[in-house]
């Protein structure tokens, strides 16, 4: 979805991003929709699929409730992915405990990260 929307992520920032992490599997958890989507990491494509794994290596578990949910998604969206909005998503989201991550910390910040998308020209204004 979020390529139907954003475009294509760029594909030298795809391989840099993912890395080893290639083949890895990281569920993203919505406690206040009782739903759960997976990704499987790969240097070419970012796939998703509704429902759980059996093989995931870590579990995001965005713990906010309904209203929040969407701003809080497109906040991070909208986020740039340096160190800044690393130290960002670490002061707002993970030290109060509105994001989770079970498992490999990594394995979760690479799926944030995936999902930072920085300026857009979606987001001018007209």
């Amino acid at each position: 979805m979020l390529v139907d929307i954003y475009g294509a992520t760029e594909l030298k920032s795809l391989e840099r991003i993912v890395g080893k992490r290639e083949g890895q599997e990281v569920e993203l958890v919505f406690e206040a929709l009782n739903s759960t989507i997976t990704f499987n990491f790969s240097k070419s494509r970012l796939t998703p699929q509704m429902g759980k794994s059996d093989r995931a290596v870590t579990t995001v578990i965005l713990s906010m409730k309904k209203e929040e949910l969407l701003p809080s998604f497109n906040s991070f969206i909208r986020t740039k992915d340096n160190l800044w909005g690393m130290l960002k998503l670490f002061l707002k989201y993970l030290i109060p405990r509105k994001i989770k991550v079970k498992g490999s910390l990594g394995g979760g910040i690479t799926l944030i990260r995936l999902l930072f998308i920085g300026k857009h020209s979606m987001y001018k204004k007209k």
